[in-house]
């Protein structure tokens, strides 16, 4: 399962996700359902705890959807127990410099890429690896990681960042960026914008994915426009609230009729 998101990207082809929330099994067996590619489990903002998000990983494959879970920072243990549960790769938020990238990589891979620890009674490992030659090697080649590209100091230190060659995905957060740049959410802006192509020019430069979030079709296409193709499409809730705030509002104008 964790070759085929990656494998598409590398074919360069354009694959849509959405962000998950909800700490609820059945949202991601509807989901899943659907021809989404992937979802990006949220363990830096949302309630879902390790356990749950173990359980939404097993749903999600068995629909033939990748799973990827966010941590919530650059920490040995988080990043240890989160690659544990067979996600196909993890997202790391507020990157900023080649030590944090470096320092991802050493607690993402098992030796020799990396130094994380190794127990064979994981998800990740079928809970007893017959080969755990092959297994490693086939998890350090499988994984992706996708660190997030967050703050004004990105834009000074992008070339530096992308000399670590192992990521798979620069994520460009696209709310963080502005809020860095003074411009909170404003992806109109001419500034905003040229700092975004600023960052996603280098990053499609030296041979990464480029990916980043879109909450309406207008940024969706920009991004499209703009070279991304690992994209994900709002967030559960989100996506929800709006549905359901549409149907509201015409069943209130047409029973005013």
């Amino acid at each position: 399962m964790k070759k085929q998101l990656k494998q598409k990207l590398n074919k360069t082809q354009s694959c849509i996700g959405t962000w998950i929330t909800v700490p609820s099994v059945e949202m991601i067996d509807i989901i899943s359902s659907s021809d989404i590619d992937f979802i990006v489990i949220d363990n830096e903002h949302s309630p879902i705890s390790l356990e749950k998000a173990q359980l939404m990983t097993m749903v999600a494959h068995k629909n033939n959807t990748s799973a990827i879970l966010r941590v919530s920072s650059i920490n040995k243990s988080e990043i240890q127990k989160a690659t544990e549960i067979n996600i196909d790769g993890i997202q790391i938020p507020n990157v900023y410099s080649l030590s944090d990238i470096d320092r991802i990589q050493e607690y993402s891979l098992y030796p020799p890429e990396g130094k994380k620890g190794l127990s064979p009674f994981t998800s990740s490992a079928k809970y007893f690896s017959a080969d755990m030659d092959n297994f490693i090697a086939s998890y350090n080649n499988d994984l992706l990681i996708i660190p997030q590209l967050e703050g004004v100091n990105v834009l000074e230190n992008i070339d530096k960042i992308l000399e670590n060659k192992r990521s798979d995905i620069f994520f460009i957060g696209m709310y963080d960026l502005s809020i860095s740049i003074g411009i909170p959410g404003n992806f109109k802006s001419p500034k905003f914008i040229k700092a975004f192509k600023l960052i996603a020019d280098k990053i499609l430069g030296s041979g990464f994915i480029l990916g980043s979030i879109a909450t309406n079709k207008r940024d969706l296409e920009f991004l499209i426009d703009n070279g991304a193709t690992y994209i994900t499409y709002d967030a559960d809730c989100s996506v929800i609230l709006k549905s359901f705030s549409d149907i509201t509002s015409h069943f209130n104008k047409v029973k005013g009729k």
